[in-house]
């Protein structure tokens, strides 16, 4: 894929015979990414089916990088109709009964639950008794065992939620959109919204829309914003509001919607640099994300004090971050422990400092940055991707393309309880390899 990416002729528009070869290309692969699509949802989770559902990605991966390949050879026209048609139906039918591979937005419906009582979201555990006459029969069925006997979807009921305010409001304003007799095809729905407008914003911001494949054809959006309901859909939609302030010139108010995302889900936070790299500027644009970001936690401090950090310390401990052996990458370097979280350290510091004095295009660097930083912390959640897959279609920086699926292999050895580390270290490892490799190519072909 890097190598014919690499060739991509410049000219728009070529002879119609020249045409028709990759326009039936993209519908093959179209119709069997809509299949695909279809048989994810199939019944059974990832504990059910196990690696059965990574071999589907997987082939789902490859059926995208082609109709990519031919996207980028269609006419402008052609290609964006052609895309965006393929890309609604595979997002359509990847609507499941059930999300397959996360149980996440039954935490979201049951925070939306508790801030409709009026109670804050940071008070409680799902299974505090205080709780329990606001338990409903989807989240809470009869008979169901759940996680350690809980009896609930939910996951991890003993602990506080984890969620910044931003998802909060976000999961109070889906309970009254959806009804919980929706159950999960609801949340689903309201996904797919998101993941749309995610598409709309970046076709308006593309230069040449075709590379709308990128972002618009793959598996990961589709299992990630749609089919699993991730708030990270959120947090993506709103990043690249604030790059798109960034680059009209609109250095507060690109700070003030970054803060938004920030309060969605943490890791925006990390584009923060590149929003600041005017030096006249960069003591008041910290001020106002600061600002926001201390406005927005301050009700929720002064209802229920320290409990507003939630199971952020559980949460980073079981991930392993605090024993230093989750930085995958730099374990195949000999780092242990402190070791390893000493140099992550500093090498996350370094990025911050690049990003502050970078001289790239926004677009570019902010994918730099994401990929770099993907790399250091290799985290668990496939996820966590989505953003850096929509600054690499905004950038056309294709060669960073294996980095977003990299998590998948990591995520079902974790889910299921087998040597995550060595498939962490394979997919992680391969997609630097690949991400190196193609940046050479590119550099190399490049005029």
């Amino acid at each position: 894929m890097t190598a014919a990416l690499a060739t991509v002729p410049a000219v728009d528009e070529r002879p119609r015979r020249s045409t028709l070869l990759p326009l039936l290309g993209l519908l093959l692969a179209g119709a069997v990414e809509v299949e695909l699509a279809r048989r994810t949802t199939g019944p059974g989770g990832i504990l059910e089916r196990r690696y059965g559902l990574l071999g589907l990605i997987g082939l789902w991966t490859l059926t995208y990088a082609a109709a990519v390949l031919c996207a980028v050879r269609l006419p402008r026209r052609t290609a964006i109709v052609v895309v965006l048609l393929v890309a609604v139906v595979v997002r359509l039918a990847a609507i499941a009964p059930k999300a397959p591979l996360s149980d996440d937005l039954y935490r979201y419906a049951w925070d939306g639950v508790v801030q409709t009582a009026g109670i804050d979201p940071y008070r409680y555990a799902p299974a505090d008794p205080a709780l329990e006459q606001l338990r409903d029969p989807w989240l809470w069925p009869p008979g169901y065992e759940g996680f350690k006997g809980s009896g609930t979807r939910i996951n991890r009921p003993m602990v506080r939620t984890i969620y910044p305010p931003v998802a909060e409001a976000w999961f109070w304003l889906e309970h009254q959109v959806v009804p919980l007799s929706a159950e999960d095809r609801g949340y689903e729905a309201v996904g797919l919204l998101l993941d749309l407008a995610i598409l709309a914003v970046l076709l308006a911001l593309l230069r040449d829309r075709r590379w709308i494949a990128l972002y618009a054809l793959a598996p990961l959006p589709v299992l990630e914003v749609v089919q699993n309901a991730h708030v990270d859909g959120l947090a993506v939609l709103l990043t690249l509001g604030a790059l798109a302030l960034a680059e009209r010139k609109r250095p507060t108010a690109a700070v003030a919607v970054l803060a938004l995302a920030t309060l969605t889900k943490i890791y925006p936070a990390l584009l923060l640099p590149l929003l600041l790299r005017e030096k006249g500027r960069r003591v008041q644009g910290a001020a106002i994300f600061a600002g926001i970001c201390v406005t927005s936690y301050l009700p929720h401090v002064l209802a229920v004090g320290t409990r507003i950090v939630g199971y952020l310390p559980g949460y980073l401990q079981e991930e392993s971050y605090a024993a230093g052996t989750r930085y995958l990458l730099l374990g195949m370097l000999g780092l242990r422990g402190i070791a390893a979280s000493v140099v992550a350290a500093a090498l996350l510091t370094g990025i911050g400092i690049w990003a502050l004095r970078a001289t790239l295009p926004l677009r570019e660097a902010a994918v730099r940055l994401m990929a770099g930083v993907l790399l250091v912390v290799t985290p668990v959640q496939p996820w966590y991707a989505v953003l850096l897959l929509a600054l690499v279609t905004l950038a056309r920086a294709w060669p960073v393309l294996p980095l977003t699926v990299a998590a998948y292999p990591l995520f079902f050895a974790a889910v299921l309880h087998d040597p995550a580390t060595r498939y962490g270290r394979i997919g992680y490892g391969v997609a630097a390899v690949a991400l190196l490799a193609g940046y050479r190519l590119r550099s190399n072909r490049s005029p």
